[in-house]
Order: C-alpha cells, then structure tokens, then sequence
C-alpha cells in the first residue's frame, strides 16, 4: 500500500474533502465546513494534509503548528479505509517531516482508542455543552 501526504492550500482543493472530514465533525453541514476551511487558510499555523493512496484521498488530518508543537484539530479516513494504518500514518509521518516533539489532541468515545494506540497518554474530562456534560478525552503523544 502506496501512501503519500499532500498538503492542500486552496479552498476549492479542502472544499473537495468535506465528503471526509464531516466523519470528525459535530453536526456536519457543507456550510459549516467551509467556514472551517477559510478559518484554517486565513489562519498561517493551520496546515491542511491529505493522505493518498495510490492517488485517491483516503484521508484528511488538519494540525495547528507552532514551532515543534501540533495540535491535531481534525483527523478522519474514508470509512472503507479505516482500521488499515492510514491515520497512523499520518500521524508518524507527520511527527518526524515537520520535526514535532509535541502532538495533542482532544476527541471522544469513538475515537479514544485510537490514540492510545498510537502513543497517546489519554486523560478523560467532562465537559458541559448546552448544559449537558459530555466526556472528552484529552490525548497527549509520547515520544
């Protein structure tokens, strides 16, 4: 399996992964998604990454970077390619290009294991939206 990342950096190129991205997105519409997309090119430490595999996007990770620092703000692979290695690639290939001694995220139940597979200390929290407490995960990599 040929696996390659490609950073994206226009919107129409972000805008054609909503079919993605919206698997790590609470309550997804294209509207919202596309408020995202100008929010992460207006915003110079967000960078935008696409997975493909033998030339067909598999999956999309979107990081803030600062210095050697990222946080993972949205990950999400193609449902029929889930559970193949493809996010973990990222997250390796990711790691060691843009040199990170530091990788956080924070996700839920469905997600949790993920990380944790992928050596991420993971701290649970509750926190409360429109008045109801949800639990959330705070996700820290280890080197």
């Amino acid at each position: 399996m040929k696996l390659t990342l490609r950073e994206l950096k226009d919107k129409q190129d972000i805008m054609q992964t909503y079919g993605i991205y919206k698997l790590c997105m609470f309550q997804p519409s294209e509207e919202k998604f596309s408020r995202k997309a100008d929010a992460f090119l207006q915003d110079n430490a967000v960078k935008v990454y696409v997975c493909l595999q033998n030339g067909e996007t598999k999956a999309i990770i979107v990081l803030r970077v600062e210095a050697a620092k990222a946080e993972i703000l949205g990950i999400a692979v193609v449902e029929a390619a889930q559970r193949q290695g493809i996010g973990s690639y990222m997250i390796k290939h990711l790691v060691e290009t843009l040199a990170l001694t530091s990788l956080y995220a924070e996700t839920d139940d469905d997600a949790v294991d993920f990380y944790r597979k992928n050596s991420f200390s993971v701290t649970q929290v509750t926190e409360t939206y429109d008045g109801e407490a949800v639990v959330r995960y705070h996700c820290q990599w280890k080197q």
